[in-house]
């Protein structure tokens, strides 16, 4: 892994974190950075639902890559995944290009879900079904939500999940949830009520808001996502950079779901 600042959880805790514009201001201070943490794992937001995860020994996993929706489009080489999970066959998800020649993990098969339950290096992929709407499928298909497992953390990855609600059988599937990558833009996916009544069945300790108008995708603007306000209304919001390291000892309390707005690294 390449050295570089993030804004580090055990940092933002003691007090280093700060509201991102439009949410919440929990007192005036200053945010701290520190260089990276060793062993920790890392997240970068890329943009929409793209995320890629680097676990402690380095494994890297690449969520839902974007295609040609406005964020740049990084090269393979630049993301070097050894794994890339697609949510859903929708082209701002799919765009396996960007995996090279990472084994790719699709939820979906051609008339169903797929059953993931796959290992690599220290990570621990498995994935639950679910909806890309409130209809069982009927508007927007199916959706396959991942569940990471990795240095002690269990890090779900929503997809484009529409459901309003999860059933009994989806949460017990997911399980404790200690980082949760959820969509709040609306249109396409679950808007801020509706992700505030998910995150409140999963209880996370830390929660990273996607899918959601930041003027670059074209999925945005005036008839497209809503942006990341509204969520962001009431809760305990901190702005991080694009990465961000996390380490299970330093991680809130289990039902904190603490608000990390990052920015894109496509950006």
């Amino acid at each position: 892994m390449t050295a570089r600042t993030l804004f580090t959880v055990v940092l933002l805790l003691a007090g280093g974190g700060f509201a991102a514009c439009g949410g919440p201001t929990p007192g005036d201070r200053t945010p701290t950075t520190t260089p990276e943490v060793p062993g920790a794992v890392e997240l970068t937001w890329w943009g929409q639902a793209m995320f890629v995860l680097s676990s402690a020994d380095g494994t890297r996993v690449l969520l839902d890559p974007y295609g040609d929706i406005g964020y740049r489009l990084p090269s393979a080489g630049e993301i070097d995944a050894d794994v890339a999970t697609i949510s859903h066959e929708h082209p701002d998800h799919n765009n396996v290009a960007l995996a090279g020649g990472a084994t790719v993990l699709r939820g979906l098969t051609a008339d169903g879900w797929a059953e993931i339950d796959e290992t690599a290096g220290d990570v621990h992929i498995t994935s639950v079904s679910s909806f890309h709407d409130n209809s069982e499928g009927s508007e927007r298909g199916r959706n396959a939500i991942f569940v990471i497992e990795t240095d002690g953390m269990r890090i779900v990855h929503l997809g484009d999940l529409g459901q309003l609600a999860l059933t009994p059988d989806q949460l017990d599937a997911i399980g404790t949830v200690d980082v949760l990558l959820i969509p709040v833009g609306g249109v396409f996916t679950i808007d801020a009520d509706g992700a505030n009544g998910i995150i409140e069945k999963l209880a996370p300790r830390i929660v990273i808001p996607m899918h959601y108008n930041t003027q670059t995708a074209t999925t945005g603007g005036e008839s497209g996502l809503e942006p990341v306000d509204a969520f962001l209304e009431g809760k305990d919001v901190r702005l991080g950079e694009s990465t961000i390291g996390l380490d299970i000892d330093a991680l809130p309390a289990p039902g904190s779901a603490v608000v990390w707005v990052l920015q894109p690294a496509g950006g």
